[in-house]
């Protein structure tokens, strides 16, 4: 079985961060303190320019509710939607209103490095990958082989990560492929069993490993859930001592 992880996001404690003048309420739900997977939940408070920033790991972000908004145009996003950026590939500086709810998922710690620091800026993984995508203009497919349900690309197959969010009756199973670089499972709506527990949004399990993970089985009123699959992107960055990623990972603590 492949190594597995489950959050009840109900169960985690709130805390009040700070980063940069930026305020932010946070739930670490994982803490990639064992060499698995970072997940953070952040709720910024309304801000009309959250600083230039990069990860040293893949990265996906999923806003659960209300906006953010990309410079030069490049994307407006509302809840629900899509962020990927490979690691080491800068985004920012965004605005977020309305109010902003969005995990933030990391294969593993990832740190965080302003683009002001002139090391991070000779970092940057220049032929890295970075996707955005609302969920309200991709088109709702039926389910193969099922009777009712029906499904989304949130990137596009092929792409190389992959998000897909899935809707489906009660007591359905929903089994995915084997997820050698990891995988996150994130509830949306209603709820799911994962390993034994009744999970509901957004409660999670990320799972990483060359052999299936147990199928998710929905919850009495079913369940929506988006699968987020890392790539080989995954492999590469993280926390390593060096000094840039010492500060990276400073700075990440500090903030929650």
């Amino acid at each position: 079985m492949p190594a597995c992880y489950v959050v009840d996001a109900a169960k985690a404690p709130w805390k009040r961060g700070e980063t940069e003048g930026i305020t932010f309420a946070c739930q670490v739900l994982l803490p990639g303190e064992d060499g698995g997977p970072e997940a953070l939940r952040f709720r910024f408070d309304d801000c009309p320019s959250v600083y230039a920033h990069m990860h040293l790991t893949a990265q996906f972000q999923l806003l659960l509710h209300g906006a953010m908004d990309f410079p030069r145009g490049v994307k407006h996003l509302e809840a629900l939607a899509i962020h990927y950026t490979d690691h080491n590939v800068p985004y920012g500086p965004f605005a977020v209103s309305g109010g902003h709810d969005m995990l933030v998922l990391h294969p593993k710690a990832g740190g965080i490095i302003s683009m002001v620091n002139l090391d991070a800026r000779r970092r940057i993984n220049l032929r890295g990958r970075l996707f955005a995508a609302l969920a309200s203009e991709q088109e709702w497919l039926p389910l193969p082989q099922a009777e009712s349900g029906s499904f989304l690309h949130l990137m596009p197959p092929g792409f190389g990560p992959a998000a897909v969010v899935v809707r489906a009756p009660a007591h359905a199973q929903l089994g995915m492929p084997p997820a050698p670089y990891g995988r996150y499972e994130v509830v949306l709506d209603g709820s799911v069993i994962m390993q034994a527990q009744e999970i509901g949004a957004p409660g999670l399990r990320y799972s990483c490993g060359e052999d299936e993970a147990e199928p998710l089985v929905t919850g009495p009123a079913g369940a929506c859930v988006a699968f987020l699959t890392f790539d080989r992107d995954a492999l590469e960055g993280g926390i390593t001592d060096e000094a840039m990623a010492v500060e990276a990972a400073e700075a990440m603590a500090r903030a929650i």
